[in-house]
């Protein structure tokens, strides 16, 4: 008897509420698809627009002022999200977890103890970034955050920062951050003003980047000099070419060292926030098994896609059950913010209706304004290079924080002979732990180079599901199984006669 696959759930899958979530929703939604959006926040958004419906909302002075201080980027996201809220054929389900995607457009959901699967004709993969792990001496102690956690406490949990405050870093977000730091302490009056900024770029770096510098990355440079401005004049002390930071306490931070022109300096601090730049999550890419290539001027993975984001299946074609139907996009695909990633999700969205065989594919003019949106890419890669993360770990650093290894424990399994990401994984357990590798991976595979004397691109661990930890109880009673996976097959060369491969049962 033949068992049929199932059929889908809705034309595309889309995975992640961001910008280019929303925007190739909406852009599918209009053509008439159905749409499902799978989200782990409780509100459409993403990091970049966390919370922006429920601060519109709120009309208190307070809320009122953190909008003010977010400022307008911020509230731009607000026509998206509303015009994504107003499609009834966008199936959107925040609070959901997507612990596993296939080629052919299979993904595994979870929300609280429900679990199942759904299936689209396409599937986008528009789950955003993360910010560079940065492992170094202390980094795990409580009171050590990194600027995008700081910025979600403000977003969604209107929580200011108190006491000795250090930021140390590179990159736009942190000197956003600081930003947002000082108009809180102009509009709430709660005295949240930095003891220090400690920036791991140098003036040379923006001398040297000149050269890739482009009209659309006129206005990302002249707004980022104002906020230096601003911080000049509010008095906060600075410095650039900051290295070998450390962290330094007992049950939480309560102080920071780091050199600068080569002199090291100590300061209190109460809470130091880190940021290194922010790179594709590879998470899902890389255990859905498609290829993905090293980024080297942002020094971290991100998918081997076409323009539109279609993205190639590295599975045998024995273990495919057809095309691959994934496509990335968004910060998940190339690191750009917000008008790039709703750019992107257009053109992604275009193209998925061609492969569905509607629509005329991608315009020319949502390809330039990709174009246009990524230019200042260049510059600001070779304006804030990473800098906290550039120099290996000592032995002593922690560097996968699950299952608290530290870089003198890989080296040690490297040298013992662990020669592969796997069987380094497999002996040491680095990357086995909640996070599945996402904190450690990248120093881990960068160890491993180091240590054989490799080059080109650095390995990865083999990606496999569960992407995120899911429940027993949820995988007990899964629903949307292929039924084609639940045939048991009876071994047909079995021997007639095993008495030498068996031993005698006692007699009872």
């Amino acid at each position: 008897m033949s068992i049929n696959a199932p059929l889908p759930d809705a034309d595309v899958i889309i995975v992640g509420c961001g910008p280019s979530g929303m925007a190739a929703a909406v852009t599918l939604a209009e053509a008439g698809r159905s749409v499902i959006v799978l989200d782990m926040q409780p509100a459409p958004g993403g990091q970049i627009f966390r919370s922006l419906e429920a601060n519109l909302c709120d009309t208190s002075p307070a809320g009122q002022s953190l909008l003010a201080a977010l400022g307008p980027a911020y509230r731009a996201g607000a026509d998206l999200i509303r015009r994504f809220r107003a499609f009834s054929g966008i199936d959107y389900r925040p609070q959901t977890t997507v612990w596993e995607v296939r080629p052919d457009g299979t993904v595994g959901w979870l929300q609280g103890m429900n679990a199942g699967y759904v299936r689209g004709r396409q599937v986008l993969l528009a789950h955003g970034a993360m910010e560079r792990p940065v492992p170094f001496l202390g980094w795990t102690l409580p009171g050590v955050m990194t600027a995008g956690a700081v910025q979600t406490l403000l977003k969604a949990g209107h929580l200011k920062p108190s006491g000795r405050i250090v930021l140390a870093g590179t990159g736009p977000l942190l000197l956003l951050l600081l930003l947002l730091l000082l108009l809180a302490n102009q509009l709430h009056q709660l005295g949240v003003k930095p003891a220090l900024v400690g920036r791991t770029d140098r003036l040379s770096d923006s001398v040297r980047a000149a050269r890739h510098l482009r009209p659309g990355g006129l206005v990302p440079l002249v707004k980022g000099l104002g906020w230096l401005g601003r911080l000049k004049l509010a008095g906060v002390k600075s410095v650039t070419g900051l290295e070998n930071l450390a962290a330094h306490g007992a049950q939480s931070v309560e102080s920071v060292s780091f050199t600068v022109g080569g002199k090291r300096q100590t300061l209190p601090c109460d809470l130091l926030i880190v940021h290194d730049g922010i790179v594709p999550a590879i998470d899902i890419p890389n255990a859905a098994g498609l290829r993905l290539q090293w980024d080297g001027p942002n020094a971290s993975w991100r998918p081997a896609t076409t323009p539109d984001g279609l993205g190639a299946s590295t599975l045998p074609p024995e273990l495919s059950a057809g095309p691959c139907v994934l496509r990335v996009t968004g910060d998940a695909r190339k690191i750009g913010g917000a008008d790039a990633a709703m750019a992107h999700g257009k053109v992604a969205a275009q193209a998925i209706l061609v492969a569905l065989d509607h629509g005329a594919g991608p315009s020319a003019g949502a390809l330039r304004a990709v174009d246009k949106a990524l230019s200042v890419r260049p510059f600001l890669d070779a304006a804030f290079p990473p800098g906290l993360a550039q120099e290996l770990p000592d032995d002593d650093t922690i560097v996968c924080r699950c299952e608290e290894l530290t870089a003198g424990n890989l080296r040690e399994k490297i040298r013992s002979g662990f020669r592969n990401m796997d069987a380094l994984r497999g002996e040491s357990r680095c990357g086995m732990g909640p996070c599945q590798g996402r904190s450690c991976m990248v120093t881990a595979a960068r160890l491993l180079q180091d240590e054989t004397r490799a080059t080109g691109c650095p390995p990865t661990f083999r990606g496999r599901p569960p992407i995120r930890p899911i429940p027993l109880g949820a995988v007990a009673t899964l629903s949307g199984l292929d039924p084609r996976a639940t045939i048991r097959l009876t071994l047909e060369d079995k021997p007639e006669n095993a008495s030498e491969d068996t031993v005698d049962a006692p007699a009872e």
